[in-house]
């Protein structure tokens, strides 16, 4: 039943996308075809299935990217977007925020390859994608997982547990992928991962699970036993949030060589408000924006200049001795883009872009493709057949096209050339890269790709290939290039963010990196297979490497890839992604996964007629990623109220947020050879008296009582603050937050779970004098006490750390990103009764078609997970169990709720408690014990909306039965 309210409710708002596979079935595959193909996931009843908003993230909806522009959920099927909204009111690529405009279906992934130990010919060339990807098992462990660059055990280019090869000898870093197992066999789980960005999502997924083998499809899938490593992340800091960067590690698990591997897919962008008819109708094909080869000025911080004073006299010889190595380097962009024909009249600002940032390559061309770039290429209206340039729907089909046997539609300069597909319509496009040739078992490749966003319109785009081809013949330049196209300089931002830095790591062996200026790649043969001989670019004879004594060779003749410094004999490290980071925003107790009944050990948020804020101190352990700072310098409350859910939002929009405060975190050194931190800002001339400094705070509220407001006012004044050691305080207001004395968070082995980092603005960090240590605390440790909301309306909170970055005229604040999803709501609750008192909210009610109509001000936009997005409540409810049984006048049942009923199963999942265990996500009726209040959505048992009448009420508990009346009118 809740499915196909879902799908009516869906299909019932004006124009509402429902579904990649309802716009005229691209694969021709129904949604009973989906159904029939993944039983496990939509089964019935609560062991066979789950619940409408867990498909298909099946371990719970939320997974959405949300911190930057783009607001895009992530699933562990293949795909990111959301081609199913008639199950999930999640967004598929919102811009700006959740805008309800969207600019993504859906970008599913496929790779495909030869097997050349099969006996039967149709599974020679196979290409596994779509729902052939899946987790590896049911087992809740194959989830999808949450960090953030700076997480602990996740810091990138570094050995977090401090292990080594016992082969080389060199230093294992990143090698435990963060996926709740011991990839690694250490006997630890996840203890070295890399993170990026400032939330990211990870998760496994495999071609060859025993429910893929067996799915009902329309062709029989042949597995090629491949293992993803998908991790998914974006940014928050300024200049990085209009892009959104999915990377792919697939290995190789069949237990024998596979040959010419492709990897590709497709993707389906569509550009348009949700709640316009059949928005996707009218996008135009921009498949040559923003691709193109541009020169970019090496930073001096760049160590890949390699300039004098990174150079022996003699090396290398063929070099003038005053210039550097590097001085500019090119920077390749490799996308296709979109764009609505009329804009919507303005409310679909934007082009969305989908670029290949990178893969694995081999610069000789031998066993890979030498440089990154598309294989393949071809876009298309969603009704075009394969062999007119359309859409593959077999395996064969598929693989001849990702090979490029079909044509490639890529020029000679490695660009796509295909003509722009002139309809306007529904429109889509199928890529690919490679191939990898002889990829053993075990081997690995990696892909990059983005979804990015930039403003601009389709007149403007048009004009994008004659203005490039101005800038190769050097007619403009290219600054002026990209100040034209804004989506060609956010394509151009984001692959200079990839390329990222080379940089000094005295910490590395010499194995692990470069030794010789120009040299990108390792030879070392495996064990048992000898030396092998080579020469590079630069060699007058063969040099040796073997599995012990490995050895570097500049194969591509570009100083710009592989540093070194000949001087300190040292190898530079490539730190691709070089963002800067604020801290991780704290983990917050109104968050989803956070916030629910059956979590014995929560801070209760939702009181009567206030919310209690309650986070840790996540943001005060967490060292700056590239620094090794604790640059933690304050907390933002921010609150969202008023929202009504308009039409594909998925939660706040950038305009919904207000500030409830900024609190500045004191916490500070003295100054001097021996500096200590100040304990206090204060001077203690006994254990009850102090002189306390005076600060002017100009939105200060005077006590009730106080000689110069005896009433209670607000209004400027200068006040005595009182400040300790981590103590947060309100520069506008004077309030002040103290840290609350609590139990820490306990590591594996009993004791208190610390961090240990460099105190801000000390160097080396290296050096203990310039270490400090925090201990981790949980949840609780700040608190704040919002009384500014009413019973039963939803409320949206996000606390936001920012930092001190850089030093001197280049010192700015990061701040992390607010952010909340429907799941995330928070709604205050009545005091439970004293007495036989309990009413109905409103009485009566009044619905009216037009939600800005009703009196009900609480109501909400009907959406896939909440059909009617109305509700009354029932006030003074007795304390412990009860039980609510409403009748129509003439005696009829029309619904019972009880105190354990789940409120909002719909949007959440099931969690898994501290304890392992399993346990209902969701909020219950009673929510606690000082919940006095119930919500009904006006649906009866029979899953029916009620018609206009007088309805009667008993209230059953241990009180006695209470009795009343209320009236609905439509």
């Amino acid at each position: 039943m809740l499915l196909s309210l879902a799908a009516t409710a869906a299909t019932a708002q004006d124009g509402q996308d429902t579904g990649f596979f309802h716009k005229q079935g691209i694969e021709g595959v129904t949604w009973e075809d989906l159904q029939a193909s993944m039983p496990e996931y939509f089964g019935t009843g609560t062991s066979g299935g789950l619940g409408v908003a867990d498909i298909p993230d099946i371990y719970g909806p939320g997974a959405v990217l949300n911190v930057g522009d783009i607001y895009m959920k992530v699933t562990n099927f293949s795909w990111f977007g959301n081609p199913y909204t008639n199950l999930s009111s999640d967004p598929a690529g919102q811009w700006p925020g959740a805008s309800g405009v969207e600019y993504l279906n859906g970008a599913y992934f496929a790779v495909g390859a030869v097997n050349p130990y099969a006996t039967d010919p149709n599974a020679i060339r196979r290409v596994s994608w779509f729902t052939e990807w899946r987790p590896p098992t049911l087992d809740p462990v194959d989830k999808m997982y949450r960090t953030y660059d700076g997480a602990l055990n996740g810091a990138r280019f570094v050995n977090d547990d401090s292990d080594f090869d016992p082969g080389t000898g060199a230093a294992r870093f990143d090698e435990d992928f963060l996926d709740g197992r011991d990839n690694d066999l250490d006997g630890m789980v996840d203890e070295d991962f890399a993170a990026q960005g400032q939330q990211a999502i990870a998760c496994v997924i495999r071609d060859d699970t025993e429910q893929a083998i067996n799915a009902t499809a329309r062709e029989k899938h042949v597995p090629l036993g491949l293992e993803t490593q998908q991790l998914a992340w974006a940014y928050s800091i300024p200049g990085y949030t209009d892009f959104n960067v999915v990377q792919y590690r697939i290995f190789n698990r069949s237990g024998h060589m596979l040959d010419s591997v492709y990897v590709g897919g497709l993707v389906d962008m569509d550009c348009g408000p949700v709640t316009k008819s059949a928005y996707w109708q009218d996008d135009l094909d921009m498949c040559r924006l923003p691709s193109g080869s541009f020169r970019y000025a090496t930073l001096p911080t760049d160590k890949r200049l390699q300039d004098t004073t990174m150079r022996a006299a003699s090396v290398p010889p063929e070099v003038p001795g005053d210039s550097s190595l590097c001085t500019s380097y090119e920077v390749r962009v490799h996308g296709f883009s979109l764009a609505d024909d009329d804009g919507d009249d303005g409310q679909t600002p934007g082009i969305p872009t989908f670029l290949l940032v990178n893969h694995s390559v081999d610069p000789l061309g031998e066993t890979g493709p030498p440089r990154v770039g598309f294989n393949a290429f071809r876009a298309f209206t969603t009704n075009t057949p394969y062999a007119s340039g359309g859409n593959p729907t077999t395996d064969a089909q598929r693989y001849e096209f990702m090979s490029g046997q079909a044509g490639t539609n890529i020029g000679e300069d490695g660009f796509i050339n295909q003509e722009q597909v002139m309809e306007k319509s529904d429109l889509a496009a199928w890529w690919s890269c490679g191939p990898w040739m002889d990829m053993a078992d075990g081997a690995s490749i990696e892909v990059t790709v983005a979804f990015a966003m930039a403003e601009g319109s389709r007149v403007e785009a048009a004009g994008y290939g004659a203005d490039y081809l101005l800038y190769t013949a050097g007619t403009i330049s290219g600054a002026e290039l990209l100040s034209r196209y804004k989506s060609v300089e956010n394509a151009f931002t984001i692959q200079v963010a990839y390329e990222g830095i080379y940089e000094e790591n005295t910490s590395w062996s010499a194995f692990d990196l470069p030794n010789g200026h120009g040299r990108e790649t390792q030879l070392r043969p495996g064990i048992g297979e000898g030396q092998v001989a080579a020469t590079d670019c630069h060699d007058q004879t063969e040099r040796q490497a073997s599995y012990n004594i490995p050895d570097w060779f500049d194969f591509d003749c570009d100083y710009c890839t592989g540093a070194y410094d000949s001087r300190k004999r040292l190898g530079m490290l490539h730190r691709t992604w070089n963002a800067d980071a604020p801290p991780p925003n704290p983990a917050l107790n109104v968050s989803a996964d956070y916030n629910y009944s059956d979590r014995e050990e929560r801070i209760v948020a939702p009181g009567d007629n206030q919310v209690l804020l309650a986070w840790d101190n996540l943001s005060q352990v967490t060292p700056d990623p590239k620094s090794g700072w604790l640059d933690l310098r304050g907390f933002r409350v921010w609150k969202a109220a008023n929202w009504q859910r308009p039409v594909g939002s998925a939660g706040p929009s950038e305009d919904d947020w207000a500030l409830l405060g900024e609190f500045r975190y004191f916490h500070y050194y003295t100054i001097g050879s021996n500096p200590t931190v100040i304990a206090r800002n204060y001077t203690k001339t006994s254990e009850t008296d102090s002189v306390c400094p005076k600060v002017f705070v100009p939105s200060y509220i005077y006590p009730v009582g106080s000689a110069h407001c005896p009433d209670g006012c607000r209004d400027t004044a200068t006040v005595d603050i009182c400040l300790q050691d981590g103590d947060l305080w309100n520069r506008q207001t004077g309030e002040i937050i103290h840290p609350t004395t609590m139990e820490c968070v306990r590591d594996e082995f009993g004791g208190c779970e610390q961090n240990t980092a460099c105190i801000l603005g000390r160097s080396p960090c290296s050096s203990p004098a310039n270490q400090e240590t925090f201990v981790r605390y949980p949840v609780g440790r700040y608190r704040y006490l919002d009384r500014e909301v009413k019973n039963g309306f939803v409320y949206f909170y996000s606390v936001t750390a920012f930092d001190s970055t850089g030093v001197g005229r280049s010192k700015i604040e990061l701040s992390g990103r607010r952010a909340g999803t429907e799941a995330d709501g928070v709604v205050p609750q009545g005091s439970p009764g004293t007495g036989k008192q309990v009413w109905v909210v409103p009485n009566p009610y009044r619905g009216y078609e037009n939600i800005a109509d009703r009196p009900s001000s609480w109501d909400l936009t009907p959406n896939a997970s909440d059909p009617t997005g109305t509700h009354i409540d029932f006030m003074g409810l007795p304390r412990g169990q009860w039980t609510i049984k409403i009748f129509t006048v003439s005696g009829d049942l029309v619904q019972t709720i009880r105190s354990v009923d789940a409120v909002n199963e719909s949007l959440r999942p099931e969690i898994t408690a501290s304890s392992g265990t399993t346990v209902p996500g969701y909020n219950r009726q009673q929510d606690n014990e000082n919940d006095g209040q119930a919500s009904w959505n006006l649906i009866s048992r029979n899953g029916q909306d009620i018609v206009s009448g007088i309805y009667l009420f008993t209230v059953e508990s241990s009180a006695g039965t209470q009795r009343g009346k209320f009236v609905v009118i439509r």
